[in-house]
């Protein structure tokens, strides 16, 4: 069983990794979002969230089964309320597919960190792993191992899950805190003054007037950026802080695998949205004060729209993805820190992805056992005690989530269409746990008799909020771009004719779907 630490811990691990490895940095490069106060997005983001972390403890310490928001949605209101919002977690951004997003963009955090330790060493080794992991067919293949590696771990159960995962997250903790005190130590503009020691005399303030003046450089037109007013960039910078608050519903997935779940998540959501809105809060701060706010914006707006160019700035030397440890790594001046920087920035995808599978497992499990998917996804591996035919479905869609990244890397319209729908999909099954939170006392009063918080009052405030930030999340990420749209539907679709050809199979077979929804699962 997990511990209330175990919670924190995996809802630490969850949401952590892009904003302390690349939001602080590369949203800024968007000209939406120059001009606008980090520090302020992370916390209004935060605060968004705040009623939905608070929905989550509430339902998964009454409902503690696997997959608990999925169970009380479709037992309050209607089943196919309760299944379709959470086949788009399960399948997209909330669990499978993006975990091999996670996996293939995690790598990234490699380079920025070994192309500092390689240029400040001299090492050719660690230039040429720099040049490797910036590629996007060297990133897939690792994508690939990665994905074998998780694949194999989930079949040894939750006990080698926790285990593997206390490491994978206290490592990057402890290293991610001591790079804060660090920058917090270094001084304001110390990595913006250390940019030209390693990349070349002469660079950074290049690189800065190519941003903000623009010009031509070659056959390449450089528009110039500049600030939005400082409301606009702070509204425009949410579209990437919110995402990177998301996860915390991850945890409630292995609810029937949690100690005494009522004080477990109280204590360990608690304790995680208190440590990530330091950690982020800190992060937005300091990396600014440190490396120069306008600078990272130059460099990530070159490097995500004028790539060329900065290529040619650098003299042809790597050109990393803006993130948290190419900055830190440049602000410290150490190969061998820069090397450890990097491994431990990866390590937060990699437990994220962790997070996000075992979500996909137990979605897919609690689905088949309520017979909406075939009930072969419930079979459990009786060594183990973990699901077998569950992992293998989570394990394909995350190999084709490693795919569409690849594609969507090298420039495919339709491969992009499908890493945005990711948002989407990720954050549509809000509003129905918020609505089901203010129907449950009135709805299904006997299922609300076993809530563990039994104030209406409360109940309806906190859903109602919840219910009206999952609209908002909805159409904040309802792309309308054709490749995006066509996969939303797609996906949907297929969704609904597994839940019809599912429900037409129970009724041939004698099973009534009313009584199946109308019990809460043993597990």
């Amino acid at each position: 069983e997990l511990e209330w630490y175990d919670v924190m811990i995996w809802a630490i691990a969850c949401p952590a990794a892009s904003g302390m490895t690349y939001y602080a940095v590369k949203m800024l490069g968007d000209s939406s979002a120059y001009g606008g106060n980090e520090v302020l997005a992370f916390f209004l983001a935060g605060l968004m969230w705040l009623p939905l972390i608070v929905s989550f403890a509430i339902i998964s310490s009454s409902f503690p089964r696997s997959s608990s928001l999925y169970v009380f949605v479709s037992r309050v209101i209607h089943p196919i309320i309760g299944y379709l919002p959470f086949w788009y977690w399960i399948v997209g951004g909330g669990a499978a597919m993006v975990s091999g997003f996670i996996l293939f963009i995690g790598i990234k955090a490699l380079g920025g960190a070994w192309a500092v330790a390689g240029l400040l060493s001299g090492n050719s080794f660690l230039i040429s792993s720099a040049y490797a992991v910036t590629d996007p067919m060297t990133q897939f293949i690792i994508a690939l191992i990665l994905v074998v590696l998780l694949w194999a771990l989930n079949f040894f159960g939750t006990r080698a899950i926790k285990w593997t995962l206390r490491i994978v997250t206290i490592i990057p903790l402890t290293i991610t805190v001591g790079v804060l005190v660090g920058l917090a130590l270094a001084g304001p503009n110390t990595g913006f003054s250390n940019w030209d020691k390693v990349f070349g005399a002469g660079t950074s303030s290049a690189i800065m007037k190519a941003a903000f003046e623009g010009g031509k450089y070659g056959d390449i037109q450089v528009e110039p950026l500049s600030a939005v007013p400082l409301w606009d960039g702070t509204y425009s910078m949410l579209l990437w802080t919110l995402w990177a608050w998301t996860g915390f519903e991850a945890v409630t997935f292995v609810g029937s695998e949690v100690k005494n779940p009522t004080k477990s998540y109280l204590k360990g959501y608690v304790g995680a949205f208190i440590a990530i809105m330091l950690l982020y809060t800190a992060n937005a701060f300091l990396l600014p004060l440190a490396c120069n706010y306008d600078f990272m914006a130059a460099y990530a707006y070159l490097q995500m729209n004028y790539p060329d160019v900065l290529s040619q700035i650098l003299k042809g030397l790597p050109t990393p993805d803006p993130s948290v440890p190419l900055m830190a790594s440049v602000t410290f001046l150490n190969a061998w820190l820069a090397i450890l920087i990097g491994i431990a920035y990866f390590l937060w995808y990699l437990n994220t992805a962790m997070v996000c599978w075992v979500g996909g497992v137990r979605g897919f499990f609690s689905l088949a056992f309520d017979r909406s998917m075939p009930e072969k996804l419930t079979e459990v591996s009786p060594r183990w005690a973990s699901p077998t035919w569950a992992n293998h479905l989570t394990a394909l869609i995350a190999f084709l989530g490693v795919i569409f990244t690849l594609l969507d890397s090298m420039g495919s319209s339709l491969a992009a269409g499908v890493v945005a729908f990711m948002d989407f999909s990720c954050l549509f099954f809000v509003w129905p746990v918020g609505l089901a939170l203010m129907l449950i006392p009135w709805w299904r009063p006997e299922l609300f008799k076993r809530m563990t918080y039994q104030m209406k009052s409360v109940l309806f405030v906190v859903g109602a909020l919840t219910f009206g930030i999952g609209w908002y999340f909805m159409i904040f990420t309802a792309y309308t771009d054709i490749p995006v749209l066509m996969t939303n539907i797609l996906v949907g679709l297929i969704g609904v004719i597994v839940f019809v050809v599912m429900a037409a199979r129970n009724r041939s077979r004698g099973i009534e779907i009313e009584k199946v929804y109308s019990e809460i699962p043993p597990a």
